[in-house]
């Protein structure tokens, strides 16, 4: 009896000890579980990568996926919509996931409320988005794209993101898409309500990187038309001034047609970026992709393409001796300055005009920048007027010539057209279009003129709004380059010629760089400076000064301020050994 209770208590007292074990080895292995979750959950490295707001190719060059921040890098997945396309993609190498919300019976009278996976007209799915996101977050470390096509699945959707993000499980980035605009070719108004969705976003889960796109419609061998100007400004007055990160989708067989205005819109924050896409049947020409490529940066551009487009365009893309194709109206980023760099890295160069008549040739230093022309007008018995450019003190070339010649010069290089005679605008506009339209000038170009206007108004001078007229009307793929003239500068940049120069410059939809005289700018170089960068984000300044007007010691101080406002968006023209002095000062500083 006795030996039974002993072994009662002994075997009671195991039990014990057995159950406090399991409940131990249990606790343990949660927590185990939890910190392994933690360690795995992507990006956690770096902070700043590992949250729905992050950068998706901050997060993906932090997981080590891709190498740099290149939106060429990145890999997709389409339609990861059923339990069966859900787990493909999870197994695949696919770095973004894709995937399409709708509401279980949408319209119907069996409607639920749920967010489910699925694309239109789909309404139903095996799969529903709270299966879907705790799938994905659980065992991968893909980014998320959520495609939305009706308004009714973005509350519920949001709501379910927020809860998870609470509860600290979405550690990567999030993009929510939807076609909120009705863009090309597309007859009938099918896109998502703009203000609503993105009130919803702004509501319930602004961490997200937002992708408003238009709605399309491409069928080959048809007309087709492309995203006009209208359309893409409509879209920056609905998302200028929010403060997510933004990537406008754009169908990829459009976009080089409409590439002056998605230029425009990359350059109106440094937030943008484009995802380009490919229809399945869309005819998506390679140079198209490679002219986009060589005229944006690296990280503003993604490439959500098939196969065998994306490889063909790769492999293009990667060889670094093949021509490139700039876009005259583009900024000199990235063609002669990296993003972000310093405006003091180009350097302006003036040519030299060697012999006379057909025979002439130009010669330029062995060195890369921006080609300063200084043009004006020749005017032949019983022929149209001809653009010149001529050497200083040397003989002349006609501008075609030139520009000719200049095609064929390899290197890094743009053109700064100078207008020095009012009279040659519209003939050097005229050639520029011409040369264009044949494939003969693939750089960016420059266009600039001392103007007169307002309170600068001075005889002898050209209009400013013959400069701006004669462009919209010419060639208009180009940035302006006015100037103030000297006589009215007496005093400095006064505040009303400031003023003057911004109002006749506001309706541009083109890059202006403001032409600065560094021994004028006195003691206010920093607020002249900073009150035209702010005309616009594409707005930049060139400081220049001759030797005629003083020693460099005498600007020494006004290029000193104007770098110190802003170091990209600054260029300098000078002689080249008041260029070195500054560039010693710089690197002393």
């Amino acid at each position: 009896m006795a030996c039974k209770k002993r072994c009662s208590s002994r075997q009671t007292k195991w039990a014990l000890v057995g159950s406090a074990s399991v409940v131990l080895v249990f606790a343990f292995g949660m927590v185990l579980s939890f910190v392994l979750q933690q360690r795995t959950q992507p990006g956690c490295e770096q902070e700043a990568a590992c949250r729905p707001d992050a950068d998706m190719l901050d997060y993906l060059q932090s997981l080590g996926q891709i190498s740099q921040r290149d939106g060429l890098l990145v890999t997709w997945y389409h339609a990861a919509n059923s339990q069966k396309e859900m787990g493909a993609a999870l197994s695949s190498n696919a770095m973004v996931l894709e995937a399409d919300v709708t509401i279980e019976g949408l319209n119907t009278v069996n409607e639920t409320g749920v967010p489910v996976m699925a694309h239109p007209p789909a309404i139903y799915s095996d799969n529903t988005l709270q299966q879907w996101l705790e799938a994905v977050l659980a065992s991968s470390q893909k980014g998320i794209k959520l495609d939305f096509k009706s308004l009714k699945a973005v509350g519920p959707s949001l709501a379910l993101l927020r809860r998870l993000t609470e509860d600290g499980r979405v550690r990567r980035p999030v993009w929510i898409n939807a076609d909120i605009l009705r863009g090309p070719n597309v007859p009938i108004s099918i896109e998502v309500n703009a203000t609503q969705f993105l009130a919803l976003v702004q509501e319930n889960y602004p961490e997200a990187t937002l992708s408003p796109g238009w709605t399309t419609l491409y069928v080959p061998l048809f007309p087709n038309r492309t995203y006009t100007r209208a359309m893409v400004e409509k879209m920056q007055g609905l998302v200028g001034a929010l403060p997510q990160k933004v990537t406008f989708p754009v169908r990829a067989v459009m976009v080089r047609a409409a590439w002056p205005h998605f230029s425009w819109l990359l350059g109106q924050s440094q937030r943008y970026s484009l995802t380009l896409w490919q229809g399945a049947s869309d005819p998506v020409s390679v140079d198209d992709l490679l002219y986009v490529r060589d005229n944006s940066a690296s990280h503003q551009v993604y490439y959500d393409l098939f196969e065998p487009v994306l490889s063909q365009f790769k492999q293009l893309a990667a060889n670094a001796t093949r021509k490139r194709i700039y876009y005259t109206g583009g900024s000199l980023i990235p063609l002669l300055q990296p993003p972000g760099g310093d405006g003091l890295s180009v350097e302006w160069l003036v040519p030299d005009i060697q012999g006379n008549g057909r025979t002439a040739m130009v010669s330029l230093p062995d060195r890369e920048g921006m080609i300063l022309l200084n043009v004006s007008l020749q005017e032949p018995a019983a022929k149209e007027p001809v653009p010149i450019v001529r050497a200083p003190g040397g003989p002349a070339l006609t501008l075609e010539s030139c520009l000719l010649q200049l095609a064929g010069r390899p290197g890094h290089w743009g053109v700064h057209l100078h207008v020095a005679e009012p009279s040659a605008l519209r003939p050097a506009l005229a050639m520029l279009a011409h040369l264009s339209t044949l494939g003969h000038l693939p750089r960016p170009v420059w266009i600039g003129a001392t103007v007169s206007h307002g309170s600068f108004a001075v005889p002898g001078h050209l209009a400013g709004q013959e400069l701006l007229t004669a462009v919209a009307e010419i060639f208009p793929h180009v940035t302006v380059a006015p100037g103030w003239p000297v006589e009215a500068l007496g005093s400095g940049y006064r505040e009303q010629l400031l003023e003057d120069m911004l109002e006749l410059c506001r309706a541009l939809w083109q890059p202006v760089s403001f032409q600065l005289h560094a021994g004028l700018l006195g003691q206010n170089t920093a607020g002249v400076v900073a009150r035209l960068l702010a005309a616009s984000p594409r707005a930049t300044v060139m400081v220049e000064h001759s030797p005629l007007r003083g020693n460099y010691a005498s600007v020494r101080a006004a290029l000193l301020a104007a770098r110190a406002m802003d170091k990209t968006r600054i260029y300098y023209r000078l002689p080249r050994s008041y260029r070195e002095d500054l560039l010693a000062d710089v690197g002393r500083n």
